[in-house]
Formats: C-alpha cells, sequence, structure tokens
C-alpha cells in the first residue's frame, strides 16, 4: 500500500467516525424523554458505544475524528465556556475510551484485528471504559460546576451506567452483524 492511499483510509475513517458519533449524539436526543438523568447524563447513552466500537476497529483516526466532532458539539453545548476549556474536556473525556481498550485487550491478549474477540470481552470492555469515563467526566463537570461535589458520585454512577448502556447496545449489535457475516462467508456443512 502507498502513503498517499494510507492516508486516505485514515481521513476516511476520521471522517465516518466523526459523522457516526455525531449521528449517534443526534439520535440519543430523541431518547432524552426517557432516559435523562440529568444534564449531560443520560441513562442510554447511544455515542458511548460508537466511540468504544471507533476505537476498537478505527484506532488514532477515528479518536481524530471524534475528537474534532466533540470540540464541535461542545461549542454548541457550552456556547458560554472558553474554547480551551472545550478541548480539554473533549480530550480528557474521549481518551478514557482508548486507555480502558488498550488496557482490557492487554489483560485479555485481544487481537489488535478483534479476531478474538468474545461476547465478555465486550461486556469488560463496557464496564471499564464506562465507569472510568463516568468518574473523570464528572471530575471535569465538578471542575467546571456542572455537577457539585455532593452529587458527584451519584452522577458517576448514572453516567456509568449509561455509558455502559449505549456501549453494550452498539458493539453487541456490531459483534453480532459481525458473526453473522462471518458465518454467512464460512462454508456451510451439510
Amino acid at each position: 500500500m502507498h502513503l498517499p492511499e494510507i492516508r486516505r483510509s485514515h481521513i476516511a475513517i476520521a471522517v465516518i467516525s466523526g459523522l457516526l458519533f455525531s449521528l449517534s449524539f443526534r439520535l440519543n436526543q430523541y431518547f432524552d424523554a426517557l432516559f435523562v438523568y440529568s444534564a449531560g447524563i443520560s441513562l442510554l447513552f447511544l455515542p458511548a458505544g460508537v466511540k468504544l466500537l471507533a476505537v476498537l476497529v478505527g484506532r488514532l483516526p477515528a479518536i481524530v475524528g471524534i475528537m474534532v466532532v466533540s470540540v464541535h458539539l461542545g461549542a454548541s453545548i457550552w456556547p458560554d465556556k472558553p474554547m480551551t476549556a472545550i478541548v480539554y474536556f473533549a480530550f480528557v473525556s474521549l481518551m478514557t475510551y482508548p486507555i480502558a481498550t488498550l488496557g482490557v485487550m492487554r489483560l485479555f491478549h485481544i487481537r489488535k484485528n478483534l479476531s478474538n474477540l468474545r461476547y465478555h470481552h465486550i461486556v469488560v470492555l463496557s464496564v471499564v471504559a464506562s465507569i472510568l469515563n463516568g468518574l473523570v467526566h464528572n471530575w471535569l463537570y465538578l471542575a467546571q460546576g456542572v455537577t457539585t461535589s455532593e452529587e458527584l458520585w451519584l452522577k458517576s454512577a448514572a453516567m456509568a451506567l449509561g455509558d455502559f448502556m449505549g456501549c453494550f447496545v452498539v458493539v453487541g449489535i456490531f459483534h453480532a452483524v459481525m458473526g453473522v457475516l462471518r458465518s454467512a462467508r464460512s462454508p456451510q456443512l451439510d
């Protein structure tokens, strides 16, 4: 593969990941009436699942695409916050996913091509990424004055639950679809 082809594929991954993240964020807003716990916290947060899936499949190019979209969305959500705070917040909350993913992949010896990814790995990936993100996200909310110290643990738990549900739904659907595609490609034994 030539360098320009690699760059094009990286750009495509970044754009697709960013678009999917943005679309999942907009889609999730339709569920707000059912799942919003408090400002910025949903008990079903599909973008968390898109983030986790993008990190698993798209790696660094996906992270870049989601980062750009996160900053854009953050600026529209918090127009009164300085851009440096929005970029910092987007970066820190996004990086919880690759950190959690890297740790779990190493712990369970999950291959980079995900060929040995199993159902229980999805559960562990979802739990670890969700808890880490819920804690880090709400510490940042506390620093920004969005969450009070009295609410910190309850909101962290609520966000972790919502992120877990989003991760589990999105990555679970992806795993099921990939399993169906793999069995459709493999020769049928009669």
